[in-house]
């Protein structure tokens, strides 16, 4: 099974210029690449920072854009979204009893499991006790499957001072209730716009890179402001082949475009 894992868009309205490269006309090129080689994919993953601001007329644009897609798309909101008016515009998203952006859905056989790490206003991200309980219920629910975790926040620090101060701060907690079900196999993830992997509490992940424009990777400074970019990124997408089993290759392409 292939899958397409698309992060961090970061869409403004149409004609806003202000936030270059244009956050519509990279993602334009991102999807026009994905539609010509990959659309045998079953399903494409969204991982949050749909928007810029979460503005109306930003979620417009993504519906717009998101139309294109050639296959299905699921997704989850980052810091950026705010729940009311990207529920607005994509309401087919599924929320939990408590309104948060939590759902699962069974794709070739393995358990997708989509969570709302939000906080309203803020940057970082966190799991509640309402969404931790959805998450064990979610996971009891389903322990036959294997299963990949789909977050914006990452629950570690990557070594980049100014994106770990704002990474998701219920790490022990989410711990805990993976040692409990093995069946998770992977975490995807999104929000720091670079492309990055590696193993945490035994479970490998991969950080998807942003369809806009990439972080420095600069691992000194701890304010947005000081940081240095040395080598810009790409647009970038991640191509997921999987097997019944769980197992993941993960391929990180870029995308052309001046």
């Amino acid at each position: 099974m292939k899958f397409i894992h698309l992060s961090d868009t970061h869409l403004l309205a149409r004609d806003d210029l202000s936030r270059p490269p244009h956050a519509g006309d990279t993602l334009r090129a991102v999807i026009a690449e994905i539609n010509e080689y990959h659309a045998d994919a079953v399903i494409c993953v969204i991982t949050g920072d749909i928007t810029h601001h979460g503005r109306p007329e930003q979620y417009d644009h993504a519906v717009e854009l998101f139309a294109t897609l050639a296959m299905p798309f699921i997704m989850i909101p980052g810091n950026h979204d705010i729940r009311e008016p990207m529920l607005a515009a994509f309401p087919d998203t599924p929320r939990d009893e408590n309104g948060f952006i939590n759902h699962g859905q069974t794709i070739g056989g393995i358990r997708f499991v989509m969570l709302d790490t939000i906080v309203p206003d803020a940057h970082h991200g966190t799991l509640c006790d309402a969404r931790l309980d959805w998450l064990k219920h979610e996971l009891a629910s389903h322990r036959d499957l294997p299963t990949f975790l789909f977050m914006h926040h990452p629950p570690l620090d990557m070594g980049l001072p100014f994106l770990d101060s704002i990474r998701m701060d219920a790490d022990a907690e989410l711990a805990a209730i993976l040692k409990d079900n093995p069946q998770i196999r992977h975490i995807f993830l999104g929000h720091p716009h670079r492309p990055s992997n590696g193993i945490w509490q035994g479970i490998p992940f991969n950080v998807g890179g942003s369809s806009q424009k990439g972080e420095p990777l600069d691992m000194r400074h701890e304010k947005e402001e000081e940081l240095v970019e040395r080598a810009p990124l790409k647009p970038m997408f991640g191509i997921v082949l999987t097997d019944p089993s769980g197992n993941v290759r993960y391929h990180y392409e870029t995308v052309p475009f001046d």
